[in-house]
């Protein structure tokens, strides 16, 4: 019994060493490219001029040791080539219950606002599956806008 419990742990230790892992490998291509590939909304207010996305982009910069190649167009474009894969990371404003949020990991907001009765948040957007880049876009966001969240 107890050469099953030291078997069963090592073999629980190495299952867990890459976790989070990226399903399609965001994180490790992004790290041996050394470059990311962004998507800015340009719909609504820039996402290009917003002093919190630009924060976040150097701060994913430095945590990945990579330069984001930004681009900008309308959101469905960004969107589809996020899901397509041909994008690490689209930034821009989405409603709160955005129906995005289905289809992508929208990770937390670097500013709210408000139009009407609509709550709108700048946030970014991930391919679902993509732990461990989800994580780190997560974690830059939230040391961008503390306040935001």
């Amino acid at each position: 019994m107890r050469q099953y419990l030291i078997v069963s742990a090592l073999v629980t230790a190495m299952s867990c060493s890459d976790f989070p892992k990226d399903t399609e490998s965001t994180l490790p291509r992004v790290k041996a490219e050394r470059t990311f590939r962004v998507g800015l909304i340009s719909s609504g207010s820039s996402a290009a001029a917003d002093p919190k996305v630009q924060a976040l982009l150097r701060n994913v910069a430095d945590a990945a040791q990579a330069s984001p190649q930004v681009e900008q167009a309308e959101a469905e474009v960004l969107m589809k080539r996020l899901e397509e894969g041909q994008l690490d990371l689209v930034i821009g404003r989405f409603e709160k219950k955005s129906p995005w949020s289905s289809l992508v990991t929208i990770g937390p907001p670097l500013r709210k606002l408000r139009h009407g009765k609509i709550e709108w948040r700048v946030a970014p957007a991930m391919r679902n599956g993509e732990n461990a880049w989800i994580a780190l876009i997560e974690r830059e966001a939230r040391n961008v806008a503390p306040e935001a969240q």
